[in-house]
């Protein structure tokens, strides 16, 4: 379903039949119309990219890491470099990160990284967990990892205590997937200017508007509870005043939440009235 902005409805962009899929932004990948090749569809425009990687059963998406797996083989594919990267297929159910791979061996009871964002993969044991689950509700249950590439949590064998361990794998650069920054024709208190800037990551952010003679009108800040960056401004100055009309230059710098790595700078025009 796309629901555009301040819609209440949506409507259905795709039907598909059920296959491994993976969706990261706004681009779906599924298994290729060949055989060992991924698929990835834009679901916004309908445009299609095609990638030679191993029949998959199973697809993750993070950033520009795509993982899958196929029987006894898996590998990773970093679209930002168009490198193939071979991972380990054992022990079980794997979930991808930034940068990096997590699974778990059910024999041994190792939590087991796979550090794989230089474009060559290896392998360390993060932590021994408990040889016992307690209420964990699955064989993977009892830890999880951060997507965009934080931390990893488990049961560390006491009732009801969980640990939180960094992965210690470099992440990605903050960056922008989908934007929505549109001219208003009408601004005010009960209708807003709200503009939605969809980024990979968590972030703090700043948003600057200045006039068409270099003077900030206005300066917003907020904290993405996700990705998305949703400021509302109501067409007043930092004084109360109205802004009036014409054009504006808009310029957003967002703050990566956990501080590891460079802040992300975009900017814009548009016109009031």
């Amino acid at each position: 379903m796309d629901f555009p902005r301040a819609a209440t409805g949506g409507e259905t962009t795709l039907t598909r039949d059920r296959t491994a899929a993976a969706v990261w932004g706004q681009t779906l990948w599924t298994p290729g119309s060949t055989q060992g090749s991924v698929s990835g569809r834009n679901l916004k425009t309908g445009t299609t990219t095609t990638l030679a990687t191993g029949a998959p059963t199973d697809i993750q998406a993070v950033n520009t890491w795509l993982y899958w797996t196929c029987g006894g083989t898996a590998g990773v594919y970093d679209r930002a470099t168009n490198r193939k990267i071979t991972v380990p297929a054992d022990h079980g159910p794997a979930r991808l990160a930034d940068g990096f791979l997590l699974r778990e061996n059910r024999t041994t009871h190792e939590l087991l990284l796979t550090d794989f964002h230089t474009g060559t993969a290896t392998t360390r044991t993060l932590v021994k967990l408990p040889a016992t689950d307690q209420n964990t509700g699955g064989s993977n249950g009892r830890w999880a990892v951060d997507r965009f590439g934080g931390h990893i949590a488990y049961l560390n064998g006491t009732y009801g205590e969980v640990s939180i361990v960094a992965g210690g794998v470099p992440t990605s650069p903050l960056a922008q997937m989908e934007a929505q920054a549109y001219s208003p024709s009408v601004i005010g208190r009960s209708m807003p200017w709200s503009p939605v800037w969809q980024l990979n990551k968590p972030s703090t952010w700043t948003l600057t508007l200045t006039n068409a003679s270099g003077t900030v009108v206005r300066t917003l800040t907020g904290a993405s509870t996700g990705a998305a960056v949703r400021p509302a401004w109501d067409g007043t100055t930092d004084t109360g005043a109205g802004a009036g009309s014409g054009p504006l230059t808009w310029r957003l710098t967002a703050h990566l939440r956990d501080g590891r790595g460079p802040d992300l700078t975009l900017s814009g025009t548009m016109t009031l009235g």
